[in-house]
């Protein structure tokens, strides 16, 4: 197989990496997988959210339903996913902090623990079928999966720092304030673990400190493979 090399490599470990053509093709299908999962969850919650059923007595506008799909963790970082592999294909100015170094490696961070937690704390009491069931699958398995594969393979590695370390835990961050903020105003919240009217907020701390741990050692593990595939490549 060919090599290249990319300008995000470190100056003392540029990494030689699969060729362009590769990396692309393997962004494109991934890019594809990740719309297909959005698209078919939407498909799925919109108009079931749009309209009176048994299970939802009362329609909710557009552009309700709209922030309530992206209040989801899931869709967030799925979507991040499909933007990383945009700037992958486009070279966008626009998606440049989509090709940072630290930024793809939060995103590996932030999927593994999309993929873990639906795992083992919501896929045992949740029973879905058709079109629901694929996008579930296609979202927390085969695009984690996917990407996963795409950082440790295509991702040019041996820039990031220990120091990188607090700015990648921001966007998270962020995310739990929005949520936060959004349910004082809405009264409903993505996921239990951080709906202070059944936990308390002292038990959505407790929530949000352990995901903030677990999330902090996913990105420890990867800054450390990140030097590590860097100096595998050099060798």
């Amino acid at each position: 197989m060919g090599a290249l090399t990319d300008g995000n490599c470190s100056p003392h470990s540029c990494s030689k990496l699969p060729d362009r053509q590769t990396r692309r093709l393997f962004a494109a299908a991934a890019l594809l997988v990740g719309v297909i999962g959005l698209v078919i969850d939407g498909w799925v919650i919109f108009p079931s959210m749009m309209s009176v059923s048994p299970g939802n007595p009362v329609a909710r506008s557009l552009p309700d339903v709209t922030v309530y799909y992206w209040t989801y963790f899931t869709h967030l970082t799925n979507l991040g996913l499909v933007l990383v592999y945009m700037s992958e294909l486009t070279g966008w100015s626009w998606l440049g902090w989509f090709r940072r170094p630290q930024t793809q490696t939060l995103m590996a961070g932030f999927i593994t623990l999309v993929m873990l937690f639906y795992h083992f704390m919501l896929s045992p009491y949740l029973q879905m079928e058709g079109a629901l069931l694929l996008a579930t699958v296609l979202l927390h398995y085969v695009t984690p999966i996917a990407y996963l594969v795409w950082w440790a393979a295509f991702m040019p590695h041996g820039s990031l720092q220990w120091r990188d370390l607090p700015w990648m835990l921001v966007p998270g961050i962020v995310y739990v304030a929005w949520v936060l903020l959004r349910g004082l105003w809405a009264h409903e919240y993505p996921y239990d673990i951080l709906n202070p009217e059944k936990l308390g907020y002292g038990g959505v701390a407790i929530g949000v400190g352990i995901i903030f741990l677990a999330v902090s050692m996913f990105c420890v593990v990867l800054i450390w493979l990140d030097g590590a595939l860097a100096r595998r490549r050099t060798r």
